[in-house]
């Protein structure tokens, strides 16, 4: 046959095909795209606009690629019609089963009959009943189906493959869906691969009636052509050029060039290195100057909530030109009833999406909803280990992924299974921290675009220094709405206002105490450790009545020693002493939740005991486990010589942190004057008002707490200790 004899046999059935459904159209126009079609399809006064157009641009699409198939195979078609043939073809993703079916049904047995469905009833055989039979069976299987699964559908495939019929097998991932006897049996598989250009030319031909004059479309926009574009594509009398340009523009549109990119992010500098260096290597891979083997395969993002983790993947894709395919595995689970079958066939399904997409980046959103294997518990654990498996599986199995590269994010990475970040899967770990104050400040101008052009939003963001860059964008649409509710301009009262929340002044001696705690931590940091503190504020600000920012002992510097552990005890500790000293007794602000100083300072006393082996005497080196903070006090009530321990450590660090207080409550006293007139002290500020007064670095160079407290130390799994590279908030008052 050739190929003008089946085109013009498609645009003859295609034709029939519409007019049937031209017949039946109901006066008020449906929302099936025949019947669109069909209202669209005749003038204002009722007579036709031309000869109708095919009704489904995906079935003629799916015609064209089973051809290509069969002229690049002869012989394929005389293997297919022999008796006890068993073939699999495996589609490029769900949507192309359907069209794929029927297409082979057309060119491989030219009948109009539907392929019999081998998972429907009649075929499934029943003891003492006659199956109904059929010249061929077909075996369809997308993965939206909870039996879509090799140990189902078996019987009935051994009952047709005995019969000597026929029995074809079409899925996106024949191994994962198709009943595990069809695949044993196979004499033949196959793969159609993606419309390429040559194929969308030649369905524009016969949807159109005519070749394109001038338009063409790209390999690479070409390998996006969804079923979806190709329907969206079509408009009434259009000819073949305006629907491939069209084509291209749906196809192409998942890109914006418009869209932020990397050099647009700010304080996560870590991450925008890394985003850097696999633009420029998928781009040499595109360009066929470098192997799939040398490019990143993913990294993870991790950090608070709300610090551009999801921002930096859209810019990355940006960056690098081409799509974001995202999922998540709350979004699979909500897939039609949740199923097991259903998640993992909708998990699949981004995969697959992402694969006919490359190069690409696919964003796999809280992607710590895929916990350890080992922590799983009995009555979940089936299904959970199914899920990740299937997700450890799509990231390096069989089926491959290259030129897609992974980005996952989640707020604490300590809940990864270990082996998601192996090499090859998603093997970098990446934090982003809250942004500093040059970065809050960058993200602020990046809202603003150019309102507020002489803004002092360096002296804001040391003002909202433990903020996201969420909560500046909210700032930022806070000062627009007032100033919209007032039917006036924005103004820098206006962002100020946001900044500083809607929390009422406390009274003036609520006020000296809240300095006087925050003095006492930015004081005892500034004499120990010069240059660590950034700022200390008394402005409430999310349920705290002020805090303190520092850095902790970063990269290079001395191991955490007993001496380490002792002097970040005092710095926790240090608000509280300086209540007691200078005021005459301890109020409950450093108590509370377990953010508070003594459930930070608790839990990392007790780490210290259970895991760390910093402590001395007798069954000091054995390894007890690393608690969160939440489950401490259940472990110091049942170890009653772990509390011990912590008690004497708390015990002793407070004692110095007191003494430190009354050697130097002059300058500390001065420095809470200082907090309660300026309300906000840079920590250059309290550096110039404690010179003179300082004890160099005390007993240890004290580090920081990390800031996710109760979290396990990030780097513990993999054997990295990176004590205090996060941010430290102190002196947390409620």
């Amino acid at each position: 046959m050739t190929d003008d004899e089946v085109r013009e046999r498609l645009m003859d059935r295609l034709a029939g095909e519409f007019e049937e459904a031209l017949d039946s159209l109901p006066d008020d126009m449906g929302t099936s795209p025949g019947e669109a079609w069909g209202a669209m399809l005749r003038a204002a006064d009722g007579s036709p606009l031309g000869q109708p157009e095919p009704a489904d641009p995906a079935q003629i699409t799916a015609n064209a690629m089973v051809l290509r198939l069969l002229e690049a195979d002869p012989a394929l078609k005389d293997r297919a019609l022999e008796p006890g043939a068993v073939i699999v073809v495996e589609v490029p993703d769900a949507e192309w089963v359907e069209p794929v079916a029927d297409a082979w049904r057309e060119l491989i047995h030219a009948a109009k009959g539907i392929l019999r469905d081998g998972d429907a009833p009649e075929e499934r055989p029943v003891p003492g009943k006659e199956s109904a039979s059929s010249p061929w069976v077909a075996v369809r299987r997308d993965g939206r189906s909870r039996d879509h699964r090799p140990d189902e559908g078996n019987r009935a495939v051994r009952a047709v493959v005995s019969s000597g019929r026929p029995v074809y097998g079409f899925s996106p991932s024949p191994a994962r869906f198709l009943p595990s006897d069809l695949m044993r049996a196979a004499t033949d598989r196959v793969t159609i691969g993606l419309p390429d250009a040559s194929v969308l030319t030649e369905t524009a031909t016969i949807l159109t009636g005519a070749p394109p004059v001038t338009a063409s479309i790209a390999a690479e926009v070409a390998a996006r052509v969804t079923v979806a574009d190709l329907w969206l594509a079509r408009r009434p009398g259009q000819d073949a050029d305006a629907y491939l340009n069209r084509l291209a523009q749906l196809a192409s549109g998942q890109t914006n060039d418009q869209a932020l990119k990397l050099d647009g992010l700010h304080g996560m500098d870590e991450a925008i290195r890394w985003g850097l260096d696999v633009a420029r290597d998928l781009a040499d891979y595109a360009g066929g100057k470098l192997p799939w083997r040398e490019v990143d395969r993913g990294a993870v993002l991790f950090g608070p909530t709300g610090t551009g983790k999801t921002t930096f993947a859209k810019a990355l894709a940006a960056q690098c030109g081409v799509p974001l395919v995202t999922g998540s595995l709350a979004r699979w689970q909500g897939a039609r009833e949740g199923h097991l079958g259903t998640t993992l066939g909708a998990m699949q399904r981004t995969f697959d999406d992402a694969r006919r997409s490359a190069p690409c980046i696919l964003l796999v959103d809280e992607v710590d909803a895929f916990c350890d294997r080992a922590t799983f518990g009995r009555r979940e654990r089936d299904y959970a280990v199914q899920v990740v498996n299937a997700f450890l599986e799509e990231l390096d199995g069989a089926a491959g992924r290259e030129g897609v590269v992974v980005v996952g994010c989640c707020n604490d990475a300590s809940r990864l299974d270990p082996a998601i970040l192996r090499p090859g899967r998603l093997e970098r770990l990446i934090q982003v921290p809250l942004p500093d104050q040059a970065a809050l400040a960058a993200i602020l101008r990046h809202h603003l675009g150019e309102e507020l052009p002489d803004a002092d939003l360096p002296r804001l963001a040391l003002l909202g220094l433990g903020s996201t860059g969420a909560d500046a964008e909210q700032w930022v649409r806070g000062m627009r709405r007032r100033a919209r509710h007032d039917r006036r301009g924005a103004t820098f009262a206006d962002l100020e206002a946001e900044v500083r929340g809607r929390v009422p002044s406390p009274p003036l001696a609520s006020l000296r105490r809240t300095a006087i705690h925050e003095a006492g931590h930015a004081g005892l940091v500034a004499l120990e450790r010069p240059g660590a503190v950034i700022a200390a504020t008394i402005v409430p600000s999310r349920g705290l009545a002020g805090r303190v920012h520092w850095k902790g002992s970063g990269a290079g510097q001395p191991a955490f020693t007993p001496a380490t552990l002792l002097a970040t005890l005092r710095e926790a500790l240090a608000g509280r002493a300086a209540e007691e000293e200078l005021l005459g007794e301890a109020s409950a602000t450093s108590g509370g939740g377990v953010e508070s100083d003594l459930a930070r300072a608790t839990w990392l006393a007790t780490v210290a005991v259970t895991a760390l082996g910093l402590t001395q005497g007798q069954g000091a080196l054995v390894w007890r486990g690393m608690p969160d903070t939440a489950n401490v006090p259940a472990l110091l009530a049942e170890q009653p010589d772990v509390a011990r321990g912590v008690a004497g450590m708390l015990d002793a660090a407070y004692a110095e942190a007191r003494a430190v207080v009354r050697r130097h409550a002059g300058v500390i006293r001065r420095l809470a004057d200082l907090l309660v007139d300026r309300e906000i002290v840079s920590g250059a500020q309290v550096e110039a008002l404690m010179a003179g007064k300082g004890v160099g670095r005390g007993k240890g160079f004290g580090g920081g707490i990390p800031l996710r407290f109760g979290a396990k130390i990030k780097g513990y799994r993999t054997g990295k200790w990176s004590w205090g590279k996060s941010r430290v908030i102190a002196g947390r008052v409620s």
